[in-house]
């Protein structure tokens, strides 16, 4: 939501690209909510009422590993910025809405459905190149970054933050970063909105949570 948001207030002056990382790389079978998943998830929608979390039943399963969530994401992606971008919303609202579990296979495509992606390709990436493309993400976001923590945001390959970090601390860097380009002025206040000719990459390393 945060981000999103910052696109809508930037526009074309910033790019955002989501990388992946996951917080459970191999299988922890039996995962199951707890109440102190439950306190977590009612404490993140307090934080974000934008999003829609609706807290999970005690003892209900939860995805045994992050990978599936987020090949399916990376086959979304090849698909184009359109079609990642619908089952990137869908994926967040499958687990924190309806409490699905998302590291099952049938779930996944079943989202791909939902969000018009071509099945077939959806399968053969899924089978193919995209699981590959997500372990590239996490070890190059391990190695250059310092990546341990989600979620990271990167801006211009120069600053970290992470963790659920305020829209206008994002919009503080960016204006600065913009301001460094050929034709920026450096804002006034935290508010201003940066008037800089220049482009801010902004890369967020994210897992299916």
């Amino acid at each position: 939501m945060r981000l999103r948001e910052i696109e809508q207030v930037y526009g074309a002056r910033v790019h955002v690209h989501w990388r992946t990382f996951p917080l459970i790389p191999g299988e922890q079978p039996d995962r199951r909510v707890t109440e102190k998943t439950r306190e977590g998830r009612q404490r993140v929608g307090a934080e974000e009422p934008r999003a829609c979390f609706v807290p999970p039943e005690i003892d209900a399963p939860l995805p045994s590993s992050s990978i599936p969530a987020l090949t399916a994401a990376k086959c979304a992606e090849r698909q184009g910025e359109g079609a990642f971008e619908r089952f990137h919303e869908r994926l967040f609202t499958a687990h924190f809405r309806d409490n699905l579990d998302i590291g099952r296979h049938e779930v996944l495509r079943s989202l791909a459905r939902e969000t018009a992606l071509d099945l077939a390709r959806f399968e053969t990436d899924y089978a193919g190149e995209a699981y590959e493309a997500v372990l590239r993400d996490c070890a190059e976001g391990a190695a250059w970054f310092g990546v341990s923590g989600l979620p990271t945001v990167i801006l211009n390959e120069k600053l970290s933050l992470v963790g659920a970090v305020p829209t206008e601390r994002y919009r503080l860097l960016i204006d600065w970063i913009l301001a460094s380009e050929p034709g920026g002025v450096i804002p006034l206040t935290a508010d201003t909105a940066s008037t800089g000719a220049g482009r801010s990459r902004v890369e967020a390393h994210e897992a299916d949570r």
